[in-house]
């Protein structure tokens, strides 16, 4: 009994009913955003005039680093389109789901205590486990279904049966690989933290690797599992081989995985920690030194890939401007000087862009530090603190404090890579007030998602999990909404929709010193609710 999976089925009722307001919320989210998408696109892209236009954008490198490469053959059509326009963005964000899912439901409960006082009942040893794949298996199913659903129903121009099929299922399966390289990373991790870094670490080089080599060498794109999703060629050859690689690769994660519970003591892991000293230092004296130990690496490792990332996309801006500097018709029509005005306006236009991606990992890398407070809380961590004469409003400015600058950093970590690198590769470099006005407009965006960390983590620490969301349909909403023709309304959501068309647009003093207010408002109330409430 000790190493099977009896009770598999009963944790995995628990499991469903434990998180299904969070299933719910991302199936509305992210079903949500693509069948609205697919049920417009016959109408925004519905002559083939259009659909020329927005392929030439597409093909241009700026769109296949976000997008991927545009391989459809001609005559192309509205499905191609769509097809090329979802499948990276869509992987992305189920990527993000099933790593929070496989995580949580394994390692961070197994911090908590919760699977040490399950395995002491009649419950096998693998039980977790298999009732968390079991989960990944039933809600990127379901997911996938209804991706296919409404495919049927938008019945898009130039989209067959089984290009609408793989679709689903293409998208369904990076879900499920990712969820299930996400169980063996958390039983190579020592903790739930290090599980979440190595997951979105890993992912974050696998995009690396699927964007440079869609940018300059496409063949290669096969060494990135996540570009074996656009590998599919729906709507054109219909290759099942990716999907089958997709799911195959996440098969021998499972297994390793399975093996590596079957004899791993829990609390454990596989990769040792490194033993610390035998004497604290003076930075280990204060709750802030505390947190800044603790996060050192998370933290180098954030501002790294902030700039690695940033460095990738800045790249490729000499090649922005292709489309029209290199358009005969063009160069007749603009003189050199509104050819390099022009060039110009793409580049800050991208620059735009990049920047909603660039606020998402700054905020993302700072919230998972304040939202350890509420971890370590319930994992008992805090007791040996709270029994000393630290007042529990230090303890909360320490980790909300770090988690700010962590943000900060990063944002600036991640810009300045692009904008930086993109300016060393182009012969006639962006001035460098267009890096403070992207900065100046994207900063207090990022503080304001860092400001309501704060507040349900002081206040409302049930709710955390809703701000994930929030954030994933705040950058979604905002990325889509011009092809969806959304109303303005809709699209300002969040920041994202009011900070404008920042550099491209003049800097809005007043709204970023509003924000700024706003995120101050937002942390103070989140101190003064986490002294008001009891501790976990």
């Amino acid at each position: 009994m000790g190493h099977s999976g009896i009770k598999t089925g009963y944790l995995l009722r628990t499991n469903l009913k434990q998180n299904r307001l969070k299933h719910v919320v991302w199936i509305a989210i992210l079903v949500g955003l693509f069948a609205s998408a697919a049920t417009k696109f016959n109408v925004l892209f519905g002559t083939q005039t259009d659909i020329n236009a927005i392929v030439e954008t597409l093909k241009t490198p700026a769109m296949v680093s976000l997008f991927g490469e545009f391989s459809a053959t001609k005559p192309y059509t509205t499905a191609n389109v769509f097809a090329s326009e979802m499948l990276v963005f869509m992987g992305m964000f189920m990527v993000f789901m099933n790593i929070s899912l496989a995580i949580g439901n394994t390692r961070a409960q197994e911090d908590s205590g919760l699977v040490e006082m399950i395995r002491s009942r009649t419950v096998g040893r693998l039980a977790p486990t298999y009732a968390t794949a079991l989960e990944i298996l039933l809600i990127n199913g379901l997911m996938g279904i209804l991706y296919v659903v409404s495919l049927f129903v938008a019945n898009l121009n130039g989209a067959t049966m089984e290009g609408d099929l793989l679709m689903g299922i293409s998208i369904a399966s990076i879900g499920i690989m990712f969820g299930f390289i996400s169980l063996l990373l958390a039983q190579l991790a020592n903790n739930a933290r290090s599980a979440n870094f190595m997951s979105y670490g890993l992912y974050g080089i696998f995009y690396l690797m699927r964007m440079m080599t869609d940018v300059s060498a496409p063949k290669w794109t096969w060494l990135s599992p996540v570009g074996w999703i656009q590998k599919t060629a729906i709507y054109t050859d219909n290759r099942w081989l990716p999907i089958l690689l997709t799911l195959g690769l996440g098969l021998i994660s499972f297994v390793a995985a399975i093996k590596i519970v079957e004899t791993r003591d829990i609390d454990s892991g596989v990769l040792t920690e490194r033993s610390g000293k035998d004497q604290a230092g003076k930075l280990l004296s204060s709750p802030l030194g505390l947190v800044l130990t603790v996060e050192r690496n998370s933290i180098m490792g954030w501002l790294i890939g902030g700039i690695v990332l940033g460095a990738a996309y800045g790249s490729i801006f000499s090649t922005i401007g292709d489309i029209i500097g290199t358009n005969p018709t063009y160069k007749k029509i603009l003189g050199v000087t509104q050819i390099h005005a022009a060039n110009r306006e793409l580049i800050l236009n991208f620059l735009n862009m990049l920047g909603l991606f660039f606020v998402a990992i700054a905020a993302i890398s700072g919230i998972l530090i304040i939202f350890r407070l509420k971890s370590d809380d319930k994992k008992g961590y805090l007791e040996i603190i709270h029994s000393k004469s630290i007042t529990k409003t230090r303890l909360a400015l320490s980790y909300f404090s770090v988690g700010i600058i962590t943000s900060c950093l990063v944002l600036v970590a991640t810009l300045a890579g692009a904008f930086f690198v993109g300016n060393a590769s182009m012969e006639r470099p962006l001035a460098i007030k267009y890096f403070w006005e992207t900065l100046g407009g994207f900063l207090p965006a990022t503080l304001f998602f860092v400001g309501i960390a704060s507040l349900l983590t002081g206040a409302l620490p049930k709710l955390t999990n809703l701000l994930w969301v929030y954030l994933a349909g705040s950058v979604l909403i905002k990325m889509f909404g011009p092809l969806l023709n959304l109303s303005e309304e809709t699209t300002n959501i969040s920041p994202l929709g009011w900070v404008g068309k920042v550099p491209t647009e003049a800097l809005n003093q007043s709204l970023a010193l509003g924000l700024v207010a706003i995120f101050l408002g937002l942390t103070i109330l989140g101190i003064i609710g986490y002294n008001k409430r009891d501790l976990e």
